[in-house]
């Protein structure tokens, strides 16, 4: 029992960033526990607040002291250990407490539009040996009252009236009849809502482990049967089997008594490794993700609580799972860009697994095929212990990769998006009832409108971004705020009638594939086509049936997916990404090609790659092109050392942002002028200069970048920071930390 609890109130403001005390009723002395939601008065408003801590005894008047209103959720929504973690959280990435504890919550829970499911079901009123008396008096009067009572003794099912007749092939009166006979009463249970995906009949057979996935697996079950903490990289080329390694270690933990968490990158990827997981583990998994409705979240949230499931199966937010015993958490293609949060607070999923496993026990696996840059190099650091899987299942070749040079292409006459290799690729994949797939990471029809008279780029009215144009709705739409406007007929700016679209989105390779090859059956899957929800499974599963010839898409399609028909992997142009104004530009671009190469030559049949390129000599396509991992990463991490960028240094990216330009860039000088105060702690300070995107949502942006040699020093002048600078700024100004950016538009 206690008399007070340390409450942290959901007002998302620096200055109330710490613990308010309240008193705690009667009522609820031998209730309340770290982790519940309450309501509490704060000033004059009612408010929510969380439990983070108790004590007898208070420093204010006891009179001033006020009572907590009332407990919002029976549920604890997190306990000691996690909020532990999630006070690292707020100190590494700077940011307040409250909206770390948001971003790990159910979705709708405290604010009410969230309530479990309740239905309503019909049972028997009565004893077995009442109701066979009852069936024997109803046997010739009421033959189909009789055989509702027999179906409800012989079946243990929740049906309401409807379903019930329905059941019984009779009418919803006839059940009507025996309520009001007081043979059948309503009961009224908890239902729980279940996110749909396609499952296989969980089964006991498993494939064959090959030599090197028996090794990593015994490396790994050491640290697992030994309850010992650590963490491991697993370097496996795409196709060698990683899932599979996954799954025997998760099935040695659960044996164990240990729980997991599974994340992936991609919503897209969800479904094929929720269908692995359930063929070995059945209901034992739940399911995680953003597609999700908002029930189905909560209900899949408090299977974990209540230990109905065991495997949380997500993407990045499902690092916060409540999994009981969680002895093992699987980050699955690790160097993905989504395992970091793009809004505040400004985490990455690995990190916070990195650290959960540290403040509870147990392991993190890091798998992917082509590790980030930084945890490689940790790896050979010994911060991780490296395991590799360097062959694929049945020594399955790599596919050979064709680098095509479309300048070249142009001087020879072609001036087709497709280059002449690519297209008699498709045609005989085609003509061998084969699939393909084309990868292009853009989608839309074009990149940009441009008037050809003066040069106009039509661009979004909110974003200093050009405007995306969208085919199949006639329009123009903005990805960054979704703007949309109609495509005008003259150019705004001066008048011409000679606007033109330039540049290619998915939408438009669709179409032009669909010219080429008529009778091809071509589907898309990126951003714009998997909006409903279930569409993504929709695609895959007609993939995997062959109803689809061609499979255009973005980086949704590029990793994970595993369909042996596939013998044609296209890349239209492997420059989009290289020429961002981003020092991870050629990092992303050879593990997306890298990625999207690896979609073929896995079954028994022999794949092709095709890269369309501008710069066919730069070093991350012709390594991508020779599956070469090692020629990347040393020409890259050398770069990566002479102009001091990760992992030689730990980075900043703070962004000023405001709707009046002029107090934006008065702001990031001031900053500026202040960091120099520190410059002993800081290796290079780069700006304040305009963001890459100068203006989004309406707000100009102008940004700072440190380059700081050590976690304390770095700490400590962002500490500095949020203490002494930002409290004096103007309130119309806003300031984004972003510790350990990923981006840098």
């Amino acid at each position: 029992m206690t008399d007070y609890v340390k409450i942290i109130v959901d007002i998302p403001l620096s200055h109330l960033d710490n613990s308010y005390d309240y008193r705690v009723p009667e009522k609820y002395k031998d209730i309340i526990k770290i982790g519940h939601a309450v309501k509490v008065r704060f000033g004059n408003r009612m408010v929510v607040g969380f439990v983070i801590g108790f004590s007898n005894t208070t420093d204010l008047d006891k009179d001033r002291v006020r009572d907590i209103s009332s407990i919002i959720t029976k549920e604890e929504l997190f306990n000691e250990e996690m909020l532990e973690l999630f006070k690292w959280m707020a100190s590494y990435y700077k940011c307040l407490l409250v909206k770390v504890i948001k971003s790990a919550i159910p979705t709708g829970v405290i604010t009410g539009k969230v309530k479990k499911k309740r239905v309503r079901f019909l049972s028997l009123n009565q004893n077995q040996e009442e109701t066979d008396r009852i069936i024997n008096e109803l046997r010739k009067k009421a033959p189909k009252q009789k055989e509702i009572l027999e179906f409800l003794l012989a079946n243990d099912e929740y049906l309401s009236t409807s379903q019930l007749a329905e059941r019984v092939s009779t009418s919803a009166g006839t059940v009507s009849r025996l309520i009001k006979k007081g043979y059948l009463k309503y009961e009224e249970k908890i239902s729980r809502r279940r996110p749909y995906f396609k499952k296989s009949s969980p089964g006991s057979s498993k494939p064959e482990l090959t030599k090197e996935q028996q090794e990593v697996i015994d490396k790994i079950l050491v640290n697992i049967k030994g309850n010992k903490t650590d963490s491991y990289l697993l370097h496996g080329v795409t196709g060698s089997g990683k899932t599979e390694v996954y799954l025997r270690i998760i099935e040695e933990g659960l044996s164990r008594g240990k729980g997991a968490i599974v994340l992936v990158p991609e919503i897209s990827l969800t479904p094929m490794m929720v269908r692995r997981f359930y063929q070995r583990f059945g209901d034992k998994i739940a399911v995680l993700h953003s597609n999700l409705s908002l029930g189905e979240r909560y209900d899949e949230w408090r299977r974990l609580y209540y230990g109905e499931a065991l495997i949380a199966i997500g993407a990045r937010s499902a690092v916060f799972a409540p999994v009981k015993n969680c002895g093992l958490i699987i980050i699955d293609e690790e160097h993905e860009t989504s395992y970091k949060q793009g809004e505040n607070p400004y985490y990455h999923a690995r990190e916070v697994a990195l650290k959960r496993v540290k403040l509870s026990g147990g392991v993190v696996i890091l798998g992917s095929a082509t590790p980030s840059l930084e945890s490689y190099y940790y790896a050979q650091e010994g911060k991780f212990k490296y395991l590799a899987l360097t062959e694929r299942i049945n020594t399955e070749e790599m596919p050979p990769v064709s680098i095509i040079d479309m300048r070249e292409e142009l001087r020879n006459g072609n001036t087709s998006i497709f280059s002449t290799s690519l297209k008699k690729a498709i045609n005989n994949s085609l003509l061998k009832k084969e699939q393909v797939l084309i990868f292009l990471n853009r989608r839309g029809y074009a990149n940009f409108i441009l008037c050809r008279e003066c040069g106009h780029v039509i661009k979004c009215k909110n974003c200093d971004i050009s405007l995306t144009y969208h085919e199949s709705e006639n329009s123009l739409r903005c990805h960054y705020c979704d703007f949309t406007s109609i495509v005008p007929r003259n150019c705004p700016a001066c008048g011409s009638v000679f606007i033109k679209k330039f540049g290619i989105g998915t939408e438009r390779i669709e179409e032009e594939l669909k010219k080429e090859f008529t009778g091809a059956v071509i589907e898309r899957m990126d951003v714009d086509t998997t909006t409903r929800k279930g569409s993504h499974y929709e695609i895959l599963e007609r993939i995997e049936k062959g109803e689809t010839d061609i499979l255009v898409g973005t980086q949704m399609i590029a990793k994970g997916h595993d369909y042996p028909n596939i013998s044609v992997v296209g890349v239209i142009t492997a420059d989009n990404i290289l020429n961002l104004p981003d020092f991870r530009s050629g990092e992303r671009t050879f593990q997306l090609l890298t990625q999207v190469a690896g979609r073929t030559g896995r079954g028994s049949k022999n794949g092709e790659v095709i890269i369309q390129t501008y710069t066919p000599e730069h070093y991350s396509i012709i390594a991508a092109s020779k599956h070469d991992y090692l020629q990347f990463y040393n020409q890259e991490i050398n770069s990566r050392k002479k102009l001091f960028y990760p992992p030689f240094s730990q980075l900043v990216n703070i962004i000023i942002q405001g709707y009046q330009e002029q107090g934006v860039v008065k702001a990031a000088e001031q900053l500026n002028v202040f960091l120099k105060d520190y410059q002993q702690y800081i290796k290079e300070i780069l700006g304040p200069s305009p963001a890459p995107i100068n203006k989004l949502r309406n707000r100009y942006r102008w940004q700072i970048i440190l380059k700081i040699q050590g976690w304390a020093k770095r700490n400590f002048i962002l500490a500095e920071t949020r203490s002494k600078f930002l409290p004096e700024q103007d309130k119309e100004i806003g300031f984004i930390i972003d510790v350990d950016p990923i981006k840098m538009l």
